[in-house]
């Protein structure tokens, strides 16, 4: 009986050791338990800089597409506007082949326009004008197309054929001295009608710009670009006049006549 006591404290001492040895390894493991969720946010914030650096980049993904296509149409419209300088410059030398001085063959405001003018990106190009002097497509007194005037409107094909150039005018103009007796026109101003719907039959039927896209107006000597008193002055207003347009323009009837 005296060993009981020692028994008891034995037990109790078993006990004390054995209660110390697991709120150990519960620290140790509420620790390892804490531990892992800071880690748990950290991984959660991660994640979520992880989110918007994605929406960021698709963002910026998004905007550098737009860019592109912008570009793509940039270069687009630049190709387009490039094309008809390189018509132009084709018609120069197609003038300057025909005729040995290109100053008395073509308008010096054709050389102007294509010197001034500048490559732009605009959706709603400017119309363009080209500006025949007579003595390239017609005999004097005469609304009989050349031969060397129908190499040259052939020369336009590519100009006219582009789509945003979808109405064509064609002016005739003339000057202000009196028709030989010879001819078989009247006036200046029925010379200028016949030669602008020649012009206009050609290219209707040899070059085949669509009927309904083009027209031809005939202004007589009535609206001169130079003077009548001198030969050069003559020269420039004894024209043809051929104006490319992004939209029809309303001011149809001026003039005397005009055939659709």
């Amino acid at each position: 009986m005296r060993y009981r006591p020692l028994m008891w404290a034995g037990c109790l001492l078993v006990a004390f050791f054995a209660s110390c040895v697991s709120k150990a390894q519960f620290n140790a493991v509420r620790n390892d338990y804490n531990l892992s969720q800071q880690a748990l946010q950290t991984s959660e914030k991660a994640k979520d800089q992880c989110r918007k650096d994605k929406t960021e980049l698709q963002g910026q993904i998004e905007t550098i597409r737009n860019e592109n296509d912008l570009l793509s149409q940039k270069i687009d419209e630049l190709g387009q506007t490039i094309k008809g300088k390189e018509t132009v410059i084709s018609l120069q030398e197609t003038v300057i082949r025909l005729f040995d001085d290109s100053e008395q063959t073509i308008q010096t405001s054709i050389k102007e326009q294509l010197a001034a003018q500048k490559i732009e990106t605009s959706t709603s190009p400017p119309p363009m004008k080209v500006v025949l002097v007579n003595k390239l497509l017609f005999e004097s007194g005469s609304a009989i197309l050349s031969e060397d005037g129908k190499t040259l409107l052939k020369k336009l094909t590519g100009l006219m054929r582009e789509k945003r150039y979808p109405y064509i005018r064609v002016q005739g103009h003339t000057d202000n001295r009196p028709l030989k007796s010879t001819t078989m026109y009247a006036t200046n101003w029925e010379l200028s009608v016949a030669r602008a719907t020649t012009v206009v039959r050609f290219l209707q039927e040899v070059v085949g710009i669509e009927p309904e896209r083009i027209s031809a107006t005939g202004f007589g000597q009535y609206r001169p670009i130079a003077s009548n008193e001198t030969d050069e002055g003559r020269r420039q207003n004894r024209r043809i006049e051929i104006i490319l347009e992004t939209t029809r323009d309303k001011e149809r009837t001026e003039g005397t006549a005009q055939t659709n």
